[in-house]
Protein backbone atom coordinates (compact mmCIF):
# COMPACT_ATOMS: atom_id res chain seq x y z
CA UNK A 1 0.00 0.00 0.00
CA UNK A 2 1.01 3.77 -0.78
CA UNK A 3 1.61 6.02 2.16
CA UNK A 4 -1.39 7.65 3.52
CA UNK A 5 -1.20 10.33 6.04
CA UNK A 6 -4.30 12.01 7.50
CA UNK A 7 -5.63 14.80 10.60
CA UNK A 8 -7.10 13.44 13.35
CA UNK A 9 -9.55 15.99 14.58
CA UNK A 10 -11.48 16.96 18.27
CA UNK A 11 -14.86 18.53 18.57
CA UNK A 12 -13.53 21.34 20.69
CA UNK A 13 -10.48 22.60 18.93
CA UNK A 14 -9.96 24.41 16.22
CA UNK A 15 -7.25 22.63 14.36
CA UNK A 16 -6.28 19.06 14.19
CA UNK A 17 -4.48 18.22 17.14
CA UNK A 18 -2.70 14.95 15.50
CA UNK A 19 -1.46 13.21 12.31
CA UNK A 20 -2.24 9.30 11.33
CA UNK A 21 0.03 7.79 8.99
CA UNK A 22 0.38 4.75 6.99
CA UNK A 23 3.57 4.16 5.95
CA UNK A 24 4.69 1.96 2.57
CA UNK A 25 4.71 -1.12 4.89
CA UNK A 26 1.70 -0.73 6.18
CA UNK A 27 2.38 0.34 9.36
CA UNK A 28 0.16 2.65 11.05
CA UNK A 29 1.37 5.83 13.86
CA UNK A 30 0.12 8.62 15.28
CA UNK A 31 2.04 12.18 16.68
CA UNK A 32 0.18 14.70 18.29
CA UNK A 33 0.83 17.91 16.48
CA UNK A 34 3.68 20.42 18.50
CA UNK A 35 1.04 23.39 18.48
CA UNK A 36 -1.69 20.98 20.00
CA UNK A 37 1.38 19.61 22.71
CA UNK A 38 1.72 23.61 23.76
CA UNK A 39 -2.17 23.95 24.54
CA UNK A 40 -3.13 24.22 28.67
CA UNK A 41 -6.15 22.35 27.77
CA UNK A 42 -5.18 19.61 25.52
CA UNK A 43 -6.48 15.89 26.61
CA UNK A 44 -4.91 12.44 25.28
CA UNK A 45 -6.35 10.74 22.48
CA UNK A 46 -6.35 7.49 24.88
CA UNK A 47 -4.73 6.67 28.03
CA UNK A 48 -2.66 4.53 25.54
CA UNK A 49 -1.03 7.29 23.98
CA UNK A 50 -0.40 10.03 26.56
CA UNK A 51 0.32 13.43 25.38
CA UNK A 52 4.18 13.66 24.36
CA UNK A 53 6.51 14.25 21.28
CA UNK A 54 7.63 11.49 18.89
CA UNK A 55 5.41 9.06 17.25
CA UNK A 56 3.32 5.87 18.50
CA UNK A 57 4.07 2.91 16.88
CA UNK A 58 1.92 0.72 15.11
CA UNK A 59 0.58 -2.31 18.08
CA UNK A 60 -0.83 1.00 20.15
CA UNK A 61 -2.23 3.11 17.43
CA UNK A 62 -3.41 -0.03 15.24
CA UNK A 63 -5.30 -1.23 18.72
CA UNK A 64 -6.77 2.71 19.28
CA UNK A 65 -7.87 3.34 16.11
CA UNK A 66 -9.18 0.30 14.62
CA UNK A 67 -12.12 0.71 17.76
CA UNK A 68 -13.54 3.53 15.88
CA UNK A 69 -14.79 1.16 13.54
CA UNK A 70 -18.36 -0.53 13.71
CA UNK A 71 -18.03 -4.01 15.40
CA UNK A 72 -21.08 -4.84 13.29
CA UNK A 73 -19.47 -5.15 9.41
CA UNK A 74 -22.79 -4.21 7.39
CA UNK A 75 -21.86 -0.94 6.61
CA UNK A 76 -18.05 -2.19 6.62
CA UNK A 77 -18.98 -4.47 3.48
CA UNK A 78 -20.70 -2.43 1.74
CA UNK A 79 -17.20 0.41 1.83
CA UNK A 80 -14.59 -2.12 1.77
CA UNK A 81 -16.13 -3.80 -1.50
CA UNK A 82 -17.56 -0.13 -3.39
CA UNK A 83 -13.43 0.99 -2.86
CA UNK A 84 -11.66 -2.45 -2.52
CA UNK A 85 -10.17 -1.86 0.98
CA UNK A 86 -9.30 -4.73 3.11
CA UNK A 87 -10.48 -5.28 6.62
CA UNK A 88 -7.11 -4.81 8.00
CA UNK A 89 -6.65 -1.36 6.09
CA UNK A 90 -7.75 0.58 9.22
CA UNK A 91 -6.33 4.05 7.49
CA UNK A 92 -8.22 3.20 4.35
CA UNK A 93 -11.18 2.33 5.55
CA UNK A 94 -11.21 5.54 8.18
CA UNK A 95 -9.89 7.64 4.84
CA UNK A 96 -13.92 6.59 3.75
CA UNK A 97 -15.51 6.04 6.93
CA UNK A 98 -13.33 8.66 9.46
CA UNK A 99 -15.74 11.79 9.39
CA UNK A 100 -18.65 9.52 11.13
CA UNK A 101 -16.26 8.20 14.15
CA UNK A 102 -18.30 7.55 17.07
CA UNK A 103 -18.00 10.20 20.18
CA UNK A 104 -15.24 13.37 19.47
CA UNK A 105 -13.14 12.37 17.28
CA UNK A 106 -13.22 12.72 13.13
CA UNK A 107 -10.36 11.04 11.04
CA UNK A 108 -9.99 13.30 7.77
CA UNK A 109 -7.69 13.74 4.36
CA UNK A 110 -5.03 16.37 5.36
CA UNK A 111 -6.52 19.76 4.86
CA UNK A 112 -10.20 18.94 5.22
CA UNK A 113 -12.62 21.68 7.38
CA UNK A 114 -13.55 20.11 10.80
CA UNK A 115 -16.76 17.62 10.18
CA UNK A 116 -17.86 17.74 13.41
CA UNK A 117 -19.25 21.05 15.42
CA UNK A 118 -21.67 21.79 18.09
CA UNK A 119 -25.25 21.74 17.71
CA UNK A 120 -28.12 24.56 17.67
CA UNK A 121 -31.35 22.45 18.15
CA UNK A 122 -33.28 25.36 16.30
CA UNK A 123 -30.98 25.15 13.12
CA UNK A 124 -29.02 21.52 12.94
CA UNK A 125 -31.71 19.01 13.51
CA UNK A 126 -34.92 17.88 11.35
CA UNK A 127 -37.37 16.33 13.72
CA UNK A 128 -38.80 12.85 12.35
CA UNK A 129 -42.43 12.01 11.70
CA UNK A 130 -44.28 9.31 13.77
CA UNK A 131 -44.34 7.30 10.56
CA UNK A 132 -40.71 7.68 9.46
CA UNK A 133 -39.32 6.24 13.02
CA UNK A 134 -41.65 3.11 13.47
CA UNK A 135 -39.99 2.41 9.51
CA UNK A 136 -36.66 3.27 11.62
CA UNK A 137 -37.46 1.00 14.56
CA UNK A 138 -38.74 -1.53 11.96
CA UNK A 139 -35.45 -2.10 10.01
CA UNK A 140 -33.51 -2.03 13.04
CA UNK A 141 -35.90 -5.08 14.94
CA UNK A 142 -35.39 -6.93 11.42
CA UNK A 143 -31.55 -5.93 10.99
CA UNK A 144 -32.69 -4.73 7.52
CA UNK A 145 -31.77 -1.54 5.29
CA UNK A 146 -32.56 1.72 7.15
CA UNK A 147 -35.23 3.62 5.46
CA UNK A 148 -34.12 5.97 2.72
CA UNK A 149 -32.16 9.13 3.40
CA UNK A 150 -31.49 7.39 6.95
CA UNK A 151 -27.62 7.96 7.69
CA UNK A 152 -26.52 7.09 11.38
CA UNK A 153 -24.15 9.98 11.85
CA UNK A 154 -22.41 8.65 14.41
CA UNK A 155 -22.13 4.46 13.68
CA UNK A 156 -22.19 2.85 17.02
CA UNK A 157 -19.97 -0.12 18.41
CA UNK A 158 -21.06 -3.20 19.90
CA UNK A 159 -23.63 -5.94 17.63
CA UNK A 160 -27.17 -5.07 18.89
CA UNK A 161 -29.48 -2.88 16.44
CA UNK A 162 -28.97 0.92 17.01
CA UNK A 163 -29.19 4.43 15.53
CA UNK A 164 -27.62 7.95 17.46
CA UNK A 165 -30.59 10.89 17.50
CA UNK A 166 -31.43 13.58 19.14
CA UNK A 167 -34.02 14.12 21.74
CA UNK A 168 -35.06 17.85 20.71
CA UNK A 169 -36.44 20.38 24.06
CA UNK A 170 -39.92 19.57 22.62
CA UNK A 171 -39.68 15.92 23.16
CA UNK A 172 -39.95 14.95 19.55
CA UNK A 173 -36.86 12.70 18.03
CA UNK A 174 -34.74 14.01 15.33
CA UNK A 175 -31.40 13.69 13.39
CA UNK A 176 -29.25 16.13 12.02
CA UNK A 177 -29.60 18.11 9.34
CA UNK A 178 -27.06 16.70 6.31
CA UNK A 179 -23.78 18.10 6.12
CA UNK A 180 -24.10 20.04 9.58
CA UNK A 181 -21.83 18.14 11.93
CA UNK A 182 -24.04 18.39 14.53
CA UNK A 183 -23.61 15.62 17.81
CA UNK A 184 -26.87 13.79 18.42
CA UNK A 185 -28.04 13.34 22.06
CA UNK A 186 -29.61 9.89 22.53
CA UNK A 187 -29.14 6.24 20.96
CA UNK A 188 -32.08 4.30 20.09
CA UNK A 189 -32.04 0.47 20.58
CA UNK A 190 -34.58 -1.90 18.94
CA UNK A 191 -34.49 -5.55 20.34
CA UNK A 192 -33.84 -8.80 17.41
CA UNK A 193 -36.45 -10.58 16.17
CA UNK A 194 -34.74 -13.26 18.21
CA UNK A 195 -34.98 -11.53 21.83
CA UNK A 196 -38.01 -9.31 21.83
CA UNK A 197 -37.76 -8.90 25.71
CA UNK A 198 -34.34 -7.37 25.43
CA UNK A 199 -35.00 -3.55 25.34
CA UNK A 200 -37.27 -4.43 28.78
CA UNK A 201 -35.19 -6.09 30.18
CA UNK A 202 -31.97 -4.09 30.10
CA UNK A 203 -34.26 -1.09 31.29
CA UNK A 204 -34.88 -2.81 34.24
CA UNK A 205 -30.86 -3.00 34.76
CA UNK A 206 -30.62 0.16 34.10
CA UNK A 207 -33.14 1.45 36.55
CA UNK A 208 -31.77 -0.91 39.21
CA UNK A 209 -28.16 0.18 38.62
CA UNK A 210 -29.19 3.51 38.86
CA UNK A 211 -31.69 2.75 42.57
CA UNK A 212 -28.72 0.87 43.81
CA UNK A 213 -26.73 4.38 43.75
CA UNK A 214 -24.17 3.51 40.93
CA UNK A 215 -24.13 6.31 37.95
CA UNK A 216 -26.02 4.56 35.69
CA UNK A 217 -27.10 6.30 31.98
CA UNK A 218 -30.64 7.41 31.50
CA UNK A 219 -32.89 5.23 29.96
CA UNK A 220 -36.90 5.48 28.63
CA UNK A 221 -38.86 2.79 26.78
CA UNK A 222 -40.97 4.01 23.75
CA UNK A 223 -42.93 2.14 21.78
CA UNK A 224 -43.41 2.48 17.79
CA UNK A 225 -45.56 0.16 15.65
CA UNK A 226 -45.79 -2.13 18.46
CA UNK A 227 -41.75 -2.51 18.68
CA UNK A 228 -41.07 -1.44 22.49
CA UNK A 229 -37.32 0.33 22.22
CA UNK A 230 -35.01 1.78 24.45
CA UNK A 231 -33.39 5.36 24.60
CA UNK A 232 -31.13 5.95 26.23
CA UNK A 233 -29.41 9.61 27.12
CA UNK A 234 -25.42 9.84 26.06
CA UNK A 235 -23.37 10.63 28.50
CA UNK A 236 -20.38 12.02 26.47
CA UNK A 237 -22.95 14.66 25.58
CA UNK A 238 -23.32 18.10 27.18
CA UNK A 239 -24.49 21.97 26.36
CA UNK A 240 -22.00 24.58 26.34
CA UNK A 241 -22.84 28.13 27.88
CA UNK A 242 -24.93 29.28 24.47
CA UNK A 243 -26.93 26.23 25.30
CA UNK A 244 -25.80 24.04 22.15
CA UNK A 245 -24.59 20.54 22.10
CA UNK A 246 -21.67 19.77 22.42
CA UNK A 247 -19.35 16.65 22.33
CA UNK A 248 -17.18 15.19 25.38
CA UNK A 249 -13.92 13.08 24.41
CA UNK A 250 -14.58 9.86 26.04
CA UNK A 251 -13.06 5.96 25.26
CA UNK A 252 -13.77 2.64 26.29
CA UNK A 253 -11.44 0.29 28.26
CA UNK A 254 -10.43 -1.37 25.35
CA UNK A 255 -8.97 1.47 23.54
CA UNK A 256 -7.57 2.72 27.27
CA UNK A 257 -5.40 -0.54 27.49
CA UNK A 258 -3.93 -0.66 23.91
CA UNK A 259 -6.47 -3.50 23.47
CA UNK A 260 -8.05 -4.54 19.76
CA UNK A 261 -11.66 -5.23 19.83
CA UNK A 262 -11.04 -8.66 19.62
CA UNK A 263 -9.06 -8.81 22.91
CA UNK A 264 -12.31 -7.38 24.90
CA UNK A 265 -12.87 -10.28 26.59
CA UNK A 266 -9.92 -11.40 29.23
CA UNK A 267 -10.44 -15.49 27.97
CA UNK A 268 -9.51 -13.77 24.09
CA UNK A 269 -6.26 -12.54 25.31
CA UNK A 270 -2.98 -13.78 26.57
CA UNK A 271 -1.32 -13.40 29.94
CA UNK A 272 0.76 -9.85 28.71
CA UNK A 273 -2.01 -8.59 26.57
CA UNK A 274 -5.72 -8.56 27.65
CA UNK A 275 -8.67 -7.76 29.56
CA UNK A 276 -8.43 -8.04 33.10
CA UNK A 277 -8.25 -6.51 36.33
CA UNK A 278 -4.99 -5.29 36.64
CA UNK A 279 -5.36 -2.84 33.26
CA UNK A 280 -8.91 -2.04 35.03
CA UNK A 281 -6.75 -1.40 38.15
CA UNK A 282 -4.27 0.81 35.40
CA UNK A 283 -6.91 2.62 34.44
CA UNK A 284 -8.54 3.21 37.47
CA UNK A 285 -5.56 4.54 38.74
CA UNK A 286 -5.48 7.25 35.98
CA UNK A 287 -8.63 8.82 37.29
CA UNK A 288 -9.32 11.97 39.44
CA UNK A 289 -10.53 10.03 42.14
CA UNK A 290 -8.97 6.66 41.90
CA UNK A 291 -10.08 5.26 45.30
CA UNK A 292 -13.44 6.49 44.63
CA UNK A 293 -13.46 4.59 41.80
CA UNK A 294 -12.25 1.33 42.78
CA UNK A 295 -15.35 1.78 45.56
CA UNK A 296 -17.64 2.02 42.44
CA UNK A 297 -16.12 -0.49 40.48
CA UNK A 298 -16.14 -3.19 42.94
CA UNK A 299 -20.31 -2.56 43.23
CA UNK A 300 -20.41 -2.93 39.93
CA UNK A 301 -19.07 -6.41 39.78
CA UNK A 302 -21.31 -7.58 42.66
CA UNK A 303 -24.20 -6.06 40.66
CA UNK A 304 -23.39 -7.69 37.43
CA UNK A 305 -22.66 -11.05 38.77
CA UNK A 306 -26.44 -10.73 40.55
CA UNK A 307 -28.09 -9.59 37.28
CA UNK A 308 -26.62 -12.15 35.29
CA UNK A 309 -24.81 -9.54 33.05
CA UNK A 310 -21.81 -11.57 31.73
CA UNK A 311 -20.86 -9.28 29.10
CA UNK A 312 -19.06 -6.33 30.84
CA UNK A 313 -16.32 -6.63 28.60
CA UNK A 314 -13.58 -3.74 27.61
CA UNK A 315 -15.99 -2.11 25.67
CA UNK A 316 -18.67 -1.96 27.97
CA UNK A 317 -16.79 0.17 30.15
CA UNK A 318 -15.20 3.96 28.98
CA UNK A 319 -13.82 6.72 31.05
CA UNK A 320 -14.48 10.67 29.71
CA UNK A 321 -11.79 13.30 29.49
CA UNK A 322 -13.30 16.44 30.71
CA UNK A 323 -9.62 18.16 30.88
CA UNK A 324 -5.61 16.87 31.19
CA UNK A 325 -6.18 15.64 34.65
CA UNK A 326 -9.83 15.72 34.91
CA UNK A 327 -10.32 11.91 33.86
CA UNK A 328 -13.38 9.93 35.24
CA UNK A 329 -15.15 6.63 34.50
CA UNK A 330 -18.27 6.96 32.75
CA UNK A 331 -21.54 6.31 33.76
CA UNK A 332 -22.52 2.33 33.37
CA UNK A 333 -24.37 1.52 30.09
CA UNK A 334 -25.14 -2.13 28.22
CA UNK A 335 -26.36 -3.82 31.12
CA UNK A 336 -28.37 -6.73 30.11
CA UNK A 337 -29.05 -10.22 32.12
CA UNK A 338 -27.30 -12.16 29.40
CA UNK A 339 -27.79 -15.24 31.36
CA UNK A 340 -31.37 -15.47 30.65
CA UNK A 341 -30.19 -16.35 26.65
CA UNK A 342 -29.32 -19.97 26.97
CA UNK A 343 -27.35 -19.11 23.71
CA UNK A 344 -24.87 -16.99 25.32
CA UNK A 345 -21.91 -18.01 27.28
CA UNK A 346 -21.72 -18.14 31.36
CA UNK A 347 -18.01 -17.32 31.40
CA UNK A 348 -17.02 -13.92 33.39
CA UNK A 349 -15.96 -11.09 30.96
CA UNK A 350 -12.70 -10.90 33.29
CA UNK A 351 -11.67 -13.13 35.92
CA UNK A 352 -12.63 -12.78 39.85
CA UNK A 353 -9.23 -14.42 41.20
CA UNK A 354 -8.86 -17.36 39.54
CA UNK A 355 -12.75 -17.67 38.69
CA UNK A 356 -14.23 -18.02 35.18
CA UNK A 357 -17.76 -18.59 36.06
CA UNK A 358 -19.85 -17.16 39.22
CA UNK A 359 -20.29 -20.93 40.45
CA UNK A 360 -16.81 -21.00 40.95
CA UNK A 361 -16.27 -17.84 42.94
CA UNK A 362 -15.04 -17.76 46.21
CA UNK A 363 -14.40 -15.82 49.51
CA UNK A 364 -10.37 -16.07 48.61
CA UNK A 365 -11.27 -15.63 44.85
CA UNK A 366 -12.82 -12.25 45.50
CA UNK A 367 -10.12 -10.82 47.74
CA UNK A 368 -7.96 -12.19 45.38
CA UNK A 369 -10.37 -9.39 43.02
CA UNK A 370 -9.61 -7.01 45.10
CA UNK A 371 -6.09 -7.08 45.57
CA UNK A 372 -5.54 -7.11 41.82
CA UNK A 373 -7.81 -3.75 42.09
CA UNK A 374 -5.27 -2.39 44.49
CA UNK A 375 -6.58 -3.30 47.84
CA UNK A 376 -3.58 -4.67 49.50
CA UNK A 377 -4.54 -5.15 52.84
CA UNK A 378 -6.25 -8.06 53.86
CA UNK A 379 -8.37 -6.57 56.29
CA UNK A 380 -9.65 -4.21 54.54
CA UNK A 381 -9.61 -6.59 51.59
CA UNK A 382 -12.15 -8.90 54.04
CA UNK A 383 -14.27 -5.13 54.82
CA UNK A 384 -14.96 -4.19 50.74
CA UNK A 385 -16.22 -7.82 50.52
CA UNK A 386 -18.83 -8.09 53.08
CA UNK A 387 -19.74 -4.28 53.05
CA UNK A 388 -20.34 -4.14 49.45
CA UNK A 389 -21.69 -7.49 49.34
CA UNK A 390 -23.94 -6.88 51.75
CA UNK A 391 -24.88 -3.25 49.92
CA UNK A 392 -25.70 -4.85 46.82
CA UNK A 393 -27.55 -8.28 48.16
CA UNK A 394 -29.67 -5.91 50.50
CA UNK A 395 -30.67 -3.48 47.92
CA UNK A 396 -31.91 -6.22 45.14
CA UNK A 397 -33.56 -8.36 47.61
CA UNK A 398 -35.90 -5.18 48.61
CA UNK A 399 -36.48 -4.93 44.85
CA UNK A 400 -37.71 -8.32 44.29
CA UNK A 401 -41.55 -7.94 44.39
CA UNK A 402 -40.90 -4.96 42.63
CA UNK A 403 -38.82 -6.38 39.76
CA UNK A 404 -41.15 -9.87 39.56
CA UNK A 405 -43.99 -7.71 38.88
CA UNK A 406 -42.13 -6.68 35.37
CA UNK A 407 -40.10 -10.11 34.78
CA UNK A 408 -40.46 -12.66 37.14
CA UNK A 409 -37.81 -14.65 35.55
CA UNK A 410 -35.36 -11.89 35.85
CA UNK A 411 -36.51 -11.51 39.51
CA UNK A 412 -35.74 -15.46 39.95
CA UNK A 413 -32.50 -15.46 38.37
CA UNK A 414 -31.34 -12.63 40.63
CA UNK A 415 -32.52 -14.51 43.64
CA UNK A 416 -30.42 -17.74 42.16
CA UNK A 417 -27.54 -16.03 42.26
CA UNK A 418 -27.38 -14.07 45.53
CA UNK A 419 -28.15 -17.73 46.99
CA UNK A 420 -25.24 -18.98 44.90
CA UNK A 421 -22.72 -16.00 45.45
CA UNK A 422 -23.68 -14.79 48.56
CA UNK A 423 -22.68 -17.59 51.55
CA UNK A 424 -19.08 -17.95 49.45
CA UNK A 425 -18.26 -14.39 50.06
CA UNK A 426 -19.25 -15.30 54.11
CA UNK A 427 -22.49 -12.61 53.19
CA UNK A 428 -25.83 -14.04 54.49
CA UNK A 429 -28.78 -14.38 52.06
CA UNK A 430 -31.98 -11.96 52.49
CA UNK A 431 -34.99 -13.79 52.92
CA UNK A 432 -36.77 -12.11 49.64
CA UNK A 433 -33.81 -14.23 47.55
CA UNK A 434 -34.31 -17.80 49.66
CA UNK A 435 -37.85 -17.58 49.20
CA UNK A 436 -37.82 -17.05 45.19
CA UNK A 437 -37.90 -19.78 42.42
CA UNK A 438 -34.97 -20.87 40.92
CA UNK A 439 -33.91 -21.22 37.47
CA UNK A 440 -31.75 -23.66 35.81
CA UNK A 441 -30.22 -23.10 32.07
CA UNK A 442 -31.18 -25.60 29.53
CA UNK A 443 -30.41 -25.95 26.40
CA UNK A 444 -34.09 -24.91 24.62
CA UNK A 445 -34.27 -21.96 27.13
CA UNK A 446 -34.87 -21.45 31.24
CA UNK A 447 -37.02 -24.46 33.17
CA UNK A 448 -38.70 -23.62 36.24
CA UNK A 449 -37.27 -25.35 39.33
CA UNK A 450 -39.59 -25.06 42.85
Amino acid sequence: MSELQLDVRLDGFDEPIGVFVRDDNDALAFAYREDYLLRPNAVPLSLSMPLRNGPFADVPTRAFFNNLLQERDGHLRKVMATYALQRDDVAGLLMRLGKDCPGAISVLEAGSPPAKIPGEYANDYEPIAIERMEAIVSALHNREELPDGTADPSPLAGVQSKIALTKLPNGFLAEPRRGTGAPTTHILKAPDRKRPQDAALEFLALKLSAKLGIETAEAELIRFGGIEALLIKRFDRAHDQNGRVVRIHQEDFAQALGLPAELKYERRGTSDRCFNVDGIRRVLNQTKNPAEERIRFVRQTLFDLAIGNMDAHAKNHAILHSGASNIRVSPRYDLLPTQLDPALTTELPYKIGTACKIDDITARDFDLFLKNLGIENAAAQRRMRLMNAEYIARNLADNLSRIARYDKTFADLIATNLRTLLPKLDVAVPEAAESRDTFVARGGGWRLES
